[in-house]
């Protein structure tokens, strides 16, 4: 059987061979060799620095489209060409490609003449190399680190920055590896007091022999013209442009002349742009003193909780999340998702507290896994967050809900309290204390139905309570459950409710979406979200329990709602 690339491969060197002579002529391979399919033509434009392109069929077209290709020195000189000389037309695949593969030539074709054309709009050119410039930046630091003469740089460099609006200076945290001549592994660049080794240690990396730099943050001004061909090329264009953006308050030269002791030291100038960084490496010059040090770009990975959580998109919910403190009381197969998904999300500080140790059989529904068997639930949670998740500050507690909260909790300590036990325990503890301890501070008990039939989140605002009673299961729950459900297990009071980590993280989301809403909102009102399966569901559960009015009673087994309901509706439905 012949297939379908192959056929559609066959079906574009037939219509250049017999209508496009002298169009393009075919590019031979080796025999037996994996290249694909490709063809040379001529092509004529005042922007293009060689006069031939090549069209080249990938082994899986038309599933991936065709490609053109300059030469490669048209790489940083024009949009969208790439290291390899591809040039990057936008062209996606349909299927109609598998009918018709000449007219998907014919896309292709068209979209490079249309390339062509705008090659002729200087603006266009800059505009376009000023709009992906991060992509060239990474293309133009390879294409420097190839040069013979090309000095050592650091494999990696991690950067963090928060805030940057002045010329500040940083430190560096260098980390060398092996013997003799020693090479730089890592580089993590901080400004400001932040302590660079501080940041690697807790991110795991810091392997090697820490050495010490320093550098110079700079802001670029979103207006600022930065692409390829304006970038600084040698260190007295870089002084320079440190100066004008300054308004030659700040010179590179005078700020080394400090370190004149150290001329061993690393050192950087980083030039923040928006959201990207745009590092050069000054190295030491041939001659001391007679010749201006030496410049090396380099690409930086950004570590810090706004690049790493947000890619820099709604810094202003996320600058608030990371004032948010928030305590949760039990890490189980409900809360660790929890607290991951808040970690995750951009909140500053939390607390856990649980007093049990993870056990290998939890391995199916919580966030922890082997390594952390037999050691505290909430310790291990914290450090694994931690190390992670850059800008969160997590502690773990292993400890009783009741003692650590008679003992250490005080108004005014939280934005929240999640209480993710599902026990009438903690729930009445939580009451007892809502004023002595947490007045003022909105509490929510987040907990799941047994075989994870449905899920509740109840808010309870700055002015409320939870009653004594705790009419969760009355009032809240979506069913009557016989006791038969729970799996008891050979020790004193103990025993699980069955189900798997799919279900339990479905759960979680929820929960983690309305505590998010929670942390957000400008009202202290009250309110109940649950998220109930179907009646179906119940059914198939086949062990008796008793859905009520909440539950849907259409859809399949896998069909759900979420739905929201009044605070004093469910707790007072008779007024």
């Amino acid at each position: 059987m012949v297939k379908p690339f192959a056929v559609a491969a066959k079906a574009v060197e037939a219509w250049i061979t017999d209508a496009g002579r002298p169009f393009a002529t075919r590019v031979e391979s080796v025999p037996g060799s994996s290249k694909p399919m490709a063809w040379k033509f001529k092509v004529s434009h005042p922007r293009l620095l060689h006069d031939t392109a090549k069209l080249s069929l990938p082994r899986d077209f038309p599933a991936t489209p065709a490609q053109i290709y300059l030469h490669k020195d048209h790489c940083l000189v024009l949009p969208h060409v790439e290291e390899t000389g591809k040039v990057c037309l936008g062209v996606e695949a349909t299927p109609d490609d598998y009918a018709n593969p000449v007219q998907a030539i014919g896309r292709v074709l068209s979209a490079f003449e249309h390339f062509l054309t705008q090659c002729n709009d200087e603006d266009w050119i800059a505009s376009e190399l000023r709009r992906e410039c991060w992509s060239y930046w990474m293309r133009f630091c390879d294409k420097v680190a190839s040069r013979r003469n090309a000095r050592p740089t650091p494999k990696h460099l991690y950067v963090a920055i928060r805030g940057l609006t002045t010329i500040e200076e940083g430190s560096l945290a260098i980390y060398l590896v092996g013997t003799g001549r020693q090479k730089v592994k890592a580089v993590v660049a901080c400004h400001g007091d932040t302590d660079p080794h501080s940041l690697a240690r807790r991110h795991g990396i810091s392997d090697g022999q820490l050495a010490r730099g320093t550098a110079l943050f700079v802001p670029l001004p979103i207006g600022q013209d930065w692409r390829p061909g304006v970038w600084p090329q040698d260190f007295e264009d870089l002084d320079m442009l440190v100066g004008q953006l300054s308004d030659n308050a700040v010179s590179v030269i005078s700020w080394l002349q400090q370190f004149a002791d150290k001329p061993r030291q690393l050192f950087l100038v980083a030039f923040v742009q928006g959201q990207f960084v745009y590092a050069y490496q000054l190295c030491p010059p041939l001659v001391q003193r007679l010749t201006p040090p030496a410049i090396e770009p380099l690409p930086a990975i950004r570590l810090d909780a706004e690049w790493s959580l947000t890619r820099g998109y709604g810094s202003d919910e996320f600058a608030s999340r990371q004032d948010k403190r928030v305590l949760v009381l039990g890490c189980g197969s409900l809360g660790s998702p929890v607290i991951e998904l808040l970690a995750r999300a951009g909140v500053g500080s939390i607390i856990i507290v649980d007093p049990d140790l993870f056990l290998p059989e939890n391995c199916s529904r919580h966030v922890l896994g082997l390594s952390s068997a037999y050691q505290g639930k909430a310790t291990r949670l914290a450090e694994r967050l931690t190390r992670e998740i850059p800008g969160v500050t997590v502690q773990g507690v292993s400890a009783l809900a009741s003692s650590w909260v008679s003992d250490r909790a005080t108004p005014g300590m939280f934005d929240l309290v999640v209480d993710c036990t599902g026990e009438s325990s903690v729930r009445a503890l939580l009451s007892q204390y809502r004023h002595s301890a947490f007045q003022g501070t909105p509490i929510a008990h987040a907990w799941l139905e047994p075989f994870c039939a449905a899920a509740h989140v109840v808010l309870v605002g700055a002015a409320d309570a939870w009653p004594m009673s705790d009419p969760a299961d009355a009032l809240v729950n979506a069913a009557e459950w016989p006791e038969s459900t729970k799996h008891e297990i050979p020790a004193c009071g103990a025993g699980f409710h069955p189900y798997g980590v799919a279900d339990t993280w479905q759960a979680a989301g929820f929960a983690a979406e309305r505590l998010l809403s929670a942390l957000g909102r400008a009202s202290g009102d009250s309110a109940i979200w649950s998220w109930v399966r179907s009646k179906a569901y119940f059914d198939a559960l086949n062990v008796g329990a008793r859905p009520r009015a909440i539950v849907p009673l259409a859809g399949s087994e896998q069909d759900s709602r979420m739905l929201s309901r009044g605070y004093d509706e469910v707790l007072n439905p008779n007024g």
